[in-house]
């Protein structure tokens, strides 16, 4: 991205670099990283507070594909995940008819037991990295990664970064 190699990024160069990369970022959005990140108020980006963009642009990124991840279980759009939902999303990889290892992810992961799994649960627990081995041998975080990475291979989940 540094184009004139002197260590640091202009506004410019930041947005021919995000461009470049697949990043279509708004000029008023370009413009708002650039002044958040640019501690020291020089008008350029050093490698540290190009580091902080980065981070930040990758959280964005990261949380977009928990919430495009989340989307893909709450098939009627209710903003929870319930139990007919969970079961019908994993039926390829848990005997449907299965309701022990259904139910037990579903207790381990409703923390607030309304029985239904809220957005903020489900970020939590993939966050956290719980392990769906609690609840049966079948099940672990990999689980629902592999079906983030089925649907980015279909073409349903893009993460762009």
């Amino acid at each position: 991205m540094d184009i004139n190699n002197n260590g640091k990024l202009t506004l410019e160069e930041l947005k021919l670099g995000l461009f470049k990369i697949g990043h279509q970022v708004p000029d008023a959005d370009v413009q708002m990283l650039m002044e958040a990140a640019d501690v020291d108020g020089n008008g350029t980006l050093d490698y540290g507070e190009f580091v902080a963009v980065a981070i930040h642009l990758r959280k964005i990124g990261n949380d977009e594909h928990l919430h495009k991840a989340f989307t893909f279980f709450d098939r009627n759009k209710s903003g929870y995940i319930e139990i007919e939902e969970l079961r019908d999303a994993l039926a390829e990889e848990v005997d449907p008819n299965n309701d022990e290892v259904i139910n037990a992810i579903l207790h381990d992961v409703d923390s607030d037991k309304d029985g239904r799994i809220s957005y903020e649960e489900f970020s939590t627990m993939m966050k956290a990295g719980t392990d769906w081995r609690k609840a049966s041998r079948q099940y672990s975080r990999e689980r629902f990664n592999s079906l983030s990475l089925k649907l980015m291979k279909d073409g349903s989940l893009q993460v762009t970064m």
